[in-house]
């Protein structure tokens, strides 16, 4: 990351990560951080985890880790930053695309629709229907089947938005952020579901001018590799 920001003259302000192998998980279910019932599936061995999904200690960390940034947006904005400021928010295992330019985010982020609140620069479509949701140019409004928080925009409405609908955890927070059926947990649809996302009001850009490095970087956020 070092050697990109420098080569991108991108300053960055480093923010140290939550080991979730640390935390007091019955305690985070006894004041609401985490739902009592997700303790059994927390609990499981891991080749009886759903993957990408299932809370994992890394997941744990990985999600405290982003909501400690958004409660630092959030009092930013409220000791006077522009609350519609973007602030961008990296992974320390997130590659730039070559071409990668502040000048490219901002011509990209130009087609985005006014009302966003976090935008992703790259991710997964593992339902392969985000095709579906183009709103403009090299934009994709968010759906339940976008993971990963790689990179991504997000301003003061869209970061206490994340707070919100991340609290308390069933999931990982990709999830939660993305798949609104599933913030109560597992529970049978009524029917007339969106399919899209609408809290936080999201997008991503596609194609993405991020990606997840992988080689190199083992995952401490699954319970195996990435496919």
């Amino acid at each position: 990351m070092q050697a990109q920001f420098q080569r991108l003259r991108m300053p960055a302000e480093r923010f140290s990560a939550v080991d979730g192998r640390t935390l007091d998980v019955p305690h985070m279910a006894e004041i609401g951080l985490i739902a009592m019932e997700a303790l059994p599936r927390y609990y499981l061995p891991d080749e009886q985890k759903l993957f990408g999904t299932d809370l994992t200690a890394g997941g744990l960390g990985c999600a405290l880790s982003h909501m400690m940034i958004w409660r630092d947006i959030v009092q930013r904005c409220s000791d006077g930053a522009d609350p519609q400021a973007p602030f961008l928010v990296i992974e320390d295992d997130c590659q730039f695309a070559e071409d990668f330019s502040e000048q490219l985010l901002t011509e990209r982020m130009s087609t985005v629709p006014e009302d966003w609140e976090i935008v992703y620069l790259g991710g997964q479509d593992l339902l392969r229907r985000q095709h579906q949701y183009q709103v403009g140019p090299g934009v994709r409004r968010l759906y339940k089947g976008f993971r990963e928080t790689t990179a991504y925009l997000i301003n003061d409405a869209g970061a206490k938005a994340c707070l919100e609908v991340c609290v308390p955890m069933y999931w990982q927070v990709d999830t939660h952020l993305n798949d609104e059926s599933l913030r109560q947990g597992l529970r049978q649809s009524k029917g007339g579901d969106n399919d899209f996302t609408m809290r936080p009001r999201g997008y991503c850009l596609w194609p993405a001018i991020v990606a997840q490095q992988r080689e190199g970087f083992p995952t401490d956020v699954q319970k195996v590799e990435h496919d």
